[in-house]
This record gives structure tokens, sequence and C-alpha cells, in this order.
């Protein structure tokens, strides 16, 4: 019998840290795998949690800061040196295929050369992928920040960034990816298995009033900053009585 589930791979903010990988996810699905982001430490992750490089499918970027594709390349090699011969779809926003075809050459991951069919897809927000599972990609305001520094140098740059809204066999789960504020997100929570929370970026009195208010299965943090910063989230959880809340760390598992 198959145990589906969504492995952290890695739980730490944009500041690399000793313990914790940056953000990087495992959606196993029928012994089928799917990645979802791509951080540092991410490789070295799947590998301790006993994941077959082999049973990669697919990859999903959710948005190109360093924390969350930097190892893209490093999937891709460690996938080539496993022996793949099957294609593997990457999903990335579309303003980031042009940027990644150019790029791969530079580090010698050549498409020609390899073995297996590299099928780079550009996405828009929407849904974009739906078989045995569905994975809609919702857009936030995470990246406007760069807006006065994009339009002054004229970069080709669209800010796209998406959280992923996960459905499978029944069951939902909500990947905020990073956002630019709770306000982002708080409207696709209600109802959901799971919410794999980012802590960063959020208003943490507004997240905790706001989680009262509606029913999740359970909550789980991530994008975690210093010790002292997690052990006032649990603080918070507890005086707010939001027993469903978990800490995330690299290795987790989520039953799906």
């Amino acid at each position: 019998m198959h145990t589906d589930s969504f492995t952290i791979l890695g739980s730490s903010s944009g500041m690399p840290q000793a313990n914790r990988a940056t953000a990087g996810y495992v959606l196993k699905v029928q012994d089928r795998l799917s990645l979802l982001d791509c951080g540092g430490g991410v490789c070295s992750s799947f590998l301790r949690c006993g994941f077959d490089p082999l049973a990669i499918e697919r990859i999903f970027i959710s948005h190109t800061h360093p924390d969350h594709v930097c190892e893209l390349p490093l999937v891709i090699q460690m996938v080539y040196l496993a022996g793949r011969h099957d294609k593997l779809d990457i999903y990335v926003p579309s303003e980031f295929v042009r940027p990644l075809r150019d790029f791969l050459p530079a580090v010698y991951l050549i498409e020609e050369k390899l073995p297996f069919v590299l099928n780079i897809i550009g996405y828009e927000v929407g849904c974009i992928f739906s078989e045995d599972f569905t994975l809609t990609a919702i857009g936030n305001q995470h990246l406007k920040g760069y807006t006065e520094f994009i339009k002054e140098l004229k970069l080709p740059n669209k800010m796209q960034c998406h959280s992923f809204e996960l459905e499978n066999a029944g069951k939902s789960l909500f990947y905020s990816a990073d956002v630019f504020s709770f306000a982002d997100v708080k409207n696709h929570l209600d109802g959901k298995d799971y919410v794999v929370l980012e802590s960063t970026h959020i208003d943490l009195n507004e997240f905790f009033e706001f989680a009262q208010t509606i029913r999740v299965g359970r909550y789980v943090i991530t994008h975690l900053g210093t010790e002292d910063e997690v052990a006032e989230i649990i603080q918070r959880a507890q005086k707010a009585g939001l027993d469903n809340l978990v800490i995330a760390v690299d290795g987790m598992e989520l039953a799906l």
C-alpha cells in the first residue's frame, strides 16, 4: 500500500543555518516524487531522508530567490549522475525560463549532452499541474519591493512569486512559499488539512488572531529564523491556545 506524504527538506529562512537547509519540500504520491523549491542544502537533505533521485518526476519552483532555487542545477546533476534517462519536467515562473536556459550551459549542464530530456516549463498564476494530484499556483506580492529598482534599471524581471495549493486524494495542503504579508495568503487557508506557512514576512499577531477563526487541520511554521524567534512563535501559539501548530524541522513528514 502506498503512503503519500509531504516531507520538509529545508526549513530555514533566507539566512543559511548550520542545522537547517533552506527551502525545499518533497511531495510523494504513489512513490513518485515532486520537488517544491530547491534551496541550499536540499540535495543532502533529500538523500538523508532516503529518497531515490531517480524517482523525481518533476520540480516546481515558487520564485527565484537563491534560498528557493540555488540547488536546482545540483538536483539536475544529481539525477544525471544517478543514471536518469526519463524526462524531467521543471516548472518555473515564466520570467525564469530564458535565464535558466542561458545559465545551465555555463555550469556545463548542456541539454544536448544529457541522456534525458530537460523539459523546462514556464508557468503563470493558475492550475499548472493536474494528474495524480493537482497543484495550483497562487500569485503573491513577495517581490514587489523590487519595483523601483526594476523600473530604474530597466530590468526584465516580472516579480513573479507564487504560493502553491495542493490537492491529493481528498486531502489539501497550502504551501505559502515566501509572501509580502499575511494578506497574500489568508483567504486561501480555511478548510485545508495542512498549511505550511513561512514565518519571516508575516505579522505574527495578525496570523494568531486570524488562525483562531478558521478551520485548519495543522499549521506547520517554516522559513524559520533564530532559536529565539522560534521560541517566540511557540510561546505565542501556546498563549493563543493554538494546539494544531507545529514548528517545521528538516526531515518532518506529513501524511497525505
